[in-house]
């Protein structure tokens, strides 16, 4: 029996996790990306190995909207969108930049620029243990698009996710 302070991951652990681990993931292709701030858009899929996340009723979902409480759309397959700021160092080193967490558990391999295009692997060793492959395509130094695909587990639940971004660059500055 385990201790009584250890517990299962919730699922929004397993989500927050997950996310951790991909949310910077999407910036690996910064060829051509310029430096400043950039708000991305990412939107994940656990595929049929999801944790159901509960639902609010439609009723109390309407008497919450008619008190004037939006609820946030923050949940597996909900867009999310954060901002983010790219060194002028990334930004020419075409190095991912990640956050620390992310830094100690998942290493971008095998980049590859073909024009507009870049491509990469992904390997995580820690909370989340898998491999992905991330598809990038800038049709601007301002704005692009990105796919990824990672299978692995995290926490012990298999995971099989798919992850389509969107970023654009909103200037120079980073507040």
């Amino acid at each position: 029996m385990p201790p009584p302070f250890h517990r299962e991951p919730s699922m929004r652990h397993l989500f927050a996790v997950t996310a951790a681990a991909c949310l910077a993931l999407p910036l690996c292709a910064v060829a051509g990306m310029k430096a400043g701030q950039w708000e991305i858009t990412t939107k994940m899929d656990l595929g049929k190995n999801a944790p159901q996340m509960p639902q609010i009723p439609p009723e109390q979902l309407e008497k919450m909207k008619a008190m004037g409480i939006t609820p946030p759309s923050i949940g597996i397959g909900a867009p999310h969108s954060f901002k983010t700021c790219v060194s002028p160092q990334d930004a020419d080193a075409g190095q991912p930049p990640m956050d620390e967490r992310s830094q100690r558990s998942c290493k971008a391999q095998d980049i590859k620029h073909d024009g507009p295009r870049t491509t990469l692997k992904i390997v995580c060793t820690g909370e989340m243990n898998g491999t992905g492959e991330i598809e990038s395509v800038y049709d601007s130094p301002e704005h692009y698009t990105s796919k990824m695909h990672f299978t692995g587990s995290a926490h012990g639940h298999d995971v099989d996710m798919t992850n389509s971004s969107e970023g654009r660059w909103l200037g120079a500055s980073c507040n």
